[in-house]
């Protein structure tokens, strides 16, 4: 139905040519389109045609009558609201009646008032548009429902009368010939268990409280479900509740996800243990707990020695498989052996758990003296180091084990998994596998050392003590430069220039490096941009990305914000990733690379061949440039291995086209080596030592000194 009534298409059909004649220019007056037919076929046939938006129907007619074209119309596929205005002489009742039986929407007495058959007839088109409109609303909101798997009722409590929607019934998987009358019909159907809980809501309502309840149903075929249902009273003019109406919404899928989300964010995928942060809030529980009764409880942090070794020989498949078998007997070790077993919402054993890579840890309650703690421990290792048979490889291993002890060591659940960590970090320096430490206050002076030097670390960030410096790359056969490779440093007020080997790990382990590395990013953005603005062409710049900031999910737009800022195109920019950092997860490098492809932007490998070293991660990941080693570097002159190693990663570099340049080159008989085998890029003493940016750009301008023959 059109909203404009004027341009509405009117059909007349009536054998009396002068009624027609009249009646058509009566309508064409007010703006209407009219179309006429004089007997009952030929008005079937251009309803088909013309699709009229009204129907001016005579009764009485030779052939078919006016009430079997009105019956026929009703059958068409848009006759079912299309407004039928009945013109007829008869004035008898059973006429009019038949006229109303048959479908017609309106009837107008002979002779025709014109004046009123036109507003009849905008009447009729007004009412026709509005029931299309409200229609339409209901499928929408039949739709909606549908789609939102959400139903609507209302029930009367004097005399329990329950009115529904269909999806309501659908939720329950009933139609209303098997539902049942009354509310006692949702009830029956109300899983046992949570039939009270809608009874007090309904004793609720029925003296005038809303309320909103999930509770669970059975449907026909056995399946439960889970509801959302949300009612409020109506009341009459008296205050009294006449009704009470609802919605009913399936949330099942809902409540699954939030229960997978909180299995994802407390529990370990891959072993099925708590992870850290179930972990910890269960021992702050028991920290409080021991507290309350002047009692001890302790911690023991496990940590896998040379584990890496495992997944880079045999896989991350087997490596996984490695793990699960370490959980599994550290489960069985708690509670075979200890008997603990605090339980959990997945029914796993809580006092056991993941912390993250090969990394384990154990509580333990009680009043546990130090040698029993240390016996356990041992005794743990020992079982540990039952040889495992995976992948069709017989395996040893072995782990260090650091213990802290409530409230010796420390008097909240951080702090105690902080001085079990701090063990375990000192068991693995002080040798191989099967050590067992506890906590010292030695440790806590060490501990509290490296404190400081983070805290400094914060403040130095934050007060602009971080230097970049700039290492050129030549190409040693045109004695230029051709890239550089930015190395951050950082000058401390009181210590000087601190080694990036001691600040850097640091920066890693406390959750600095992902602050520390966006400063380097937009620091070289600024400086490139300044050399240019001083005359300047410099060469591209790589810049060292971390594991973890290489992951993290704001990388990007830091790099788009800060290439846009300073107008750099990407091409200017390189990115150097360790090998270890490309395979920690394939899948997740190559959707990260991907976004730096789209981008333009470049990556390089670092340390190449001192890891995976794989064709297939090269030819997978497309990266741009190769960087060798210094230590195949370093021998090149006497070492036929290493300079056959070099001539391989060259050579294949080349068939892939990929980029390679050799690191830590010192000599020129080094230099003359590596060109020899196809390297002509290099980086290292021989030609440059990490200078400032002022010094960079000094030998920017004067290029580089020609090497004594």
């Amino acid at each position: 139905m059109r909203d404009m009534l004027d341009d509405a298409r009117l059909l007349i059909i009536d054998d009396d040519a002068l009624t027609r004649l009249l009646a058509a220019e009566a309508l064409r007056e007010s703006g209407f389109t009219v179309f006429e037919a004089d007997c009952g076929e030929e008005g079937l046939r251009m309803y088909c045609n013309v699709e009229p938006d009204l129907v001016l129907l005579d009764v009485m007619m030779p052939g078919i009558d006016g009430f079997e074209v009105c019956r026929r119309l009703r059958e068409e596929p848009r006759g079912e609201r299309l407004p039928i205005i009945m013109l007829t002489g008869l004035e008898d009742t059973s006429s009019i009646e038949r006229a109303y039986d048959e479908g017609a929407t309106d009837f107008i007495s002979k002779p025709i008032n014109w004046t009123l058959l036109r507003h009849r007839v905008r009447y009729v088109l007004r009412s026709a548009n509005l029931l299309d409109e409200l229609v339409r609303s209901e499928d929408v909101l039949a739709n909606a429902q549908r789609i939102g798997r959400m139903g609507s009722w209302e029930w009367r409590p004097d005399g329990d009368l329950l009115q529904c929607s269909d999806t309501y019934l659908r939720l329950f998987g009933e139609d209303v010939t098997t539902f049942g009358d009354g509310h006692d019909a949702v009830v029956s159907r109300v899983y046992p268990a949570d039939r009270g809980l809608l009874r007090e809501a309904l004793g609720g309502a029925r003296h005038g409280r809303a309320y909103q309840l999930e509770y669970r149903i059975v449907r026909p075929d056995g399946a439960v479900r889970t509801m959302q249902e949300i009612a409020v009273p109506v009341f009459d003019s008296a205050g009294a509740v006449s009704s009470v109406q609802g919605t009913l919404q399936d949330i099942t899928d809902r409540i699954e996800a939030e229960r997978r989300i909180r299995y994802l964010a407390y529990f370990d995928s891959l072993t099925g243990l708590p992870n850290r942060q179930s972990f910890r809030e269960t021992l702050d529980a028991m920290v409080l707990r021991a507290g309350r009764r002047s009692d001890t409880c302790a911690v023991m942090f496990l940590d896998m020695d040379r584990f890496g070794r495992i997944n880079e020989s045999l896989g991350q498949d087997c490596a996984d498989q490695v793990l699960q078998l370490l959980a599994a007997r550290l489960r069985d070790f708690s509670r075979f052996e200890l008997g603990t077993g605090l339980g959990g919402e997945s029914g796993d054993d809580v006092s056991v758990a993941r912390l993250g890579g090969d990394e384990f840890a154990l509580m333990l309650e009680g009043n546990i003296d130090e040698n029993a703690l240390i016996d356990i421990a041992s005794r743990l290792l020992t079982q540990l180091q039952r040889p495992v048979r995976v992948g069709g490889h017989d395996l040893t291993l072995s782990a260090c084990v650091g213990i802290s002890i409530f409230p010796v060591h420390a008097g909240d659940a951080d702090s105690l998994m902080k001085c079990a960590e701090t063990a375990v970090s000192q068991s693995k320096r002080e040798g191989s596998g099967g050590v067992v430490q506890l906590f010292t206050e030695q440790m806590k002076i060490a501990s509290f050392a490296k404190l400081s030097l983070e805290n400094a670390l914060r403040r130095g960030l934050e007060r602009g003590e971080l230097r970049m410096h700039y290492q050129a790359k030549v190409d040693a056969v045109q004695n230029c430069i051709v890239g550089a490779e930015a190395l951050v440093r950082w000058a401390h007020p009181e210590r000087g220039l601190v080694s990036p080997a001691e600040f850097i790990p640091l920066a890693e382990e406390v959750g600095l490096i992902i602050s520390l590395s966006e400063w380097v990013v937009r620091e070289v953005c600024r400086q490139y941009a300044e050399w240019r603005a001083d005359g300047l062409n410099p060469p591209p710049v790589s810049i060292n990305l971390s594991a973890g900031h290489f992951r993290h999910v704001g990388l990007l737009e830091l790099i788009d914000e800060a290439l846009a800022r300073h107008r750099i195109e990407p091409q200017q920019i390189e990115f150097e990733l360790t090998e270890s950092s490309l395979m920690r997860d394939a899948e997740l490098t190559d959707r990260i690379l991907n976004g730096f492809r789209e981008r333009g932007l470049r990556i390089a490998v670092d340390d190449f061949g001192t890891g995976y070293s794989s064709l297939a991660y090269l030819k997978r990941f497309a990266l741009n440039v190769v960087k060798i080693d210094r230590s195949f570097v370093n021998d090149i002159e006497d070492d036929p291995s290493d300079a056959a190693i070099v001539a391989a990663i060259v050579a294949m570099t080349r068939t892939l086209g990929i980029e390679v340049v050799a690191e830590g080159v010192e000599t020129r008989s080094q230099a003359q080596h590596l060109v020899a085998l196809g390297c002509n890029v290099m980086q290292g003493y021989l030609y440059s030592r990490p200078a400032s940016a002022a010094d960079f750009e000094a030998l920017l301008r004067d290029g580089l000194p020609r090497l004594a023959a």
